[in-house]
């Protein structure tokens, strides 16, 4: 077994392909969540329960809620997608980006802090992204100092100047999450400065 295997998957197979599924397909049932898994969908016996069971789980441990209703034959069932530790988990486990920004742009229309930070996360070492996933599971929210203290950490790593600019340019794109990024930022230079002033 590779070490990126093992230091890749934060989750046990089931509820790692759930969430994959999840971020590739949207919202989706129980039942859609089943036959839209591929292993799943191959075996001859039913896999509703275990299904049912990984999703129970993954709510428990806050990557996955419930996130909207269909109607079939006259009953409604329960819709579930990523909620924003989900959605960082499903990019450390592969997630293609695109498709993901999209769905969470689709499914959280106003949560622009969540879109420019897993635009920003997407750009860096994949060791970066566990600490901003670290990050969101100490706090249960995304904040714009978060974001500071990862791109710090990034610069620790042989990560080029030409990242660095793509990262800001992405940062000024979304103008809320920009001024406080910079707030921030001015705030750690000066902090810096009377730090260095000291020695």
């Amino acid at each position: 077994m590779s070490s990126q295997k093992s230091k890749g998957s934060i989750l046990p197979p089931l509820q790692r392909r759930i969430i994959l599924c999840l971020a590739d397909g949207g919202l989706q049932t129980i039942n859609e969540i089943t036959s839209n898994i591929p292993l799943l969908k191959l075996a001859k016996v039913c896999h509703y329960k275990p299904t049912w069971m990984a999703v129970k789980w993954l709510g428990k441990k806050g990557l996955v809620r419930e996130a909207g209703k269909k109607e079939y034959r006259g009953r409604e069932y329960p819709q579930f997608w990523l909620t924003s530790d989900g959605v960082l988990v499903a990019l450390t486990e592969g997630a293609p980006l695109e498709r993901l920004l999209a769905r969470t742009k689709e499914i959280y229309p106003k949560d622009e802090t969540l879109a420019c930070y897993l635009e920003v996360v997407s750009r860096l070492n994949p060791d970066i992204i566990r600490l901003a996933y670290s990050a969101l599971r100490r706090k249960g929210k995304i904040e714009p100092i978060d974001l500071a203290t990862i791109l710090f950490a990034e610069m620790q790593t042989d990560t080029s100047i030409q990242v660095y600019r793509e990262i800001v340019k992405t940062i000024r794109s979304y103008p809320k999450e920009y001024e406080a990024f910079k707030r921030r930022m001015e705030k750690a230079l000066e902090t810096i400065s009377k730090f260095n002033e000291m020695t």
